[in-house]
């Protein structure tokens, strides 16, 4: 009895270590054996293995957030990524959860899918599917799970990002950040902007009052459940909190990386068979 009383002190005072993966993801690895399962005691700045930086270029240059969804794939916003489009060679994604002994994982660019009716600055279909030439090898490394349900008005989401978009407040930080934010009313958000602009794959979301605790990188996800809810959009900036952020929602958008993640698997999106051309905007329909 003592042992076990001991041992639970010593599990309340030392807080439980992120955790590490004896194996390093292939593309075979199966998603569902190594899903982020939440936030653990340890990670102050380590919100899970999921969260990703999409870099156009070299290794101080940074474009957009990313969320780690599958082997190969890293889902972000179509806005964020087009002014980069024409620089895929460039381009890789970076892991930000790592082990000591580890540096960190990287991979170059293959190719970027995002909805041929996506037009660049509008908020409908804003979601890029970014495809890796390889996976991300870290032992922290994992994937999120999208979300199983759109949660109701008032919902609190915690969302990620570096504040790159926030340069009128303040500089970014070198370590990602995170705030909480609430699920805003649709119908209230959209008498908010000018008229069809915020489109039906949007859910908005309440920024904090301090545009100090404002994060809205391009791509920067929001989760609620441990599931990847949305993803940052268009149409708002951290300078004016009264407004909502405005966010795509995967739970509009789920066929659409269902289509990508079976295209991807089955070779039917091969570069060779689909002649895709080495730039940012492929074009795929939804």
């Amino acid at each position: 009895m003592k042992q076990q009383l001991l041992l639970l002190l010593i599990y309340l005072v030392c807080p439980a270590e992120s955790k590490l993966y004896q194996n390093a993801i292939t593309k075979n690895t199966k998603v569902i054996d190594r899903q982020w399962v939440g936030f653990r005691f340890s990670e102050e700045t380590n919100w899970g293995g999921w969260l990703v930086r999409v870099r156009s270029g070299g290794a101080n240059t940074f474009s957009c957030c990313g969320a780690y969804y599958s082997p190969l794939l890293v889902i972000s916003s179509a806005n964020c990524i087009s002014p980069f489009r024409y620089q895929l060679d460039d381009a890789s994604v970076v892991s930000t959860a790592n082990a000591d002994d580890e540096d960190f994982s990287f991979s170059p660019v293959y190719s970027v899918y995002t909805p041929h009716d996506f037009v660049p600055q509008k908020t409908n279909l804003d979601i890029a599917i970014v495809r890796l030439s390889m996976p991300l090898k870290g032992k922290m490394t994992e994937f999120i799970k999208l979300a199983s349900m759109q949660p109701a008005a008032g919902t609190s989401f915690s969302t990620f990002g570096w504040g790159y978009d926030s340069l009128e407040v303040q500089p970014p930080s070198d370590e990602p950040r995170k705030t909480i934010v609430q699920q805003f009313d649709i119908d209230r958000c959209k008498k908010l902007f000018p008229k069809g602009f915020v489109s039906n794959t949007v859910l908005c979301a309440k920024f904090p009052q301090d545009s100090f605790e404002c994060i809205y990188d391009g791509g920067s996800p929001i989760v609620w459940n441990n599931e990847l809810v949305g993803i940052a959009s268009v149409g708002a900036t951290c300078k004016n909190t009264t407004n909502p952020g405005i966010y795509t929602s995967i739970i509009k958008m789920k066929p659409y990386i269902f289509e990508i993640h079976k295209g991807v698997r089955s070779g039917q999106l091969s570069r060779n068979k689909r002649q895709i051309r080495a730039q940012w905007q492929s074009q795929i329909s939804l």
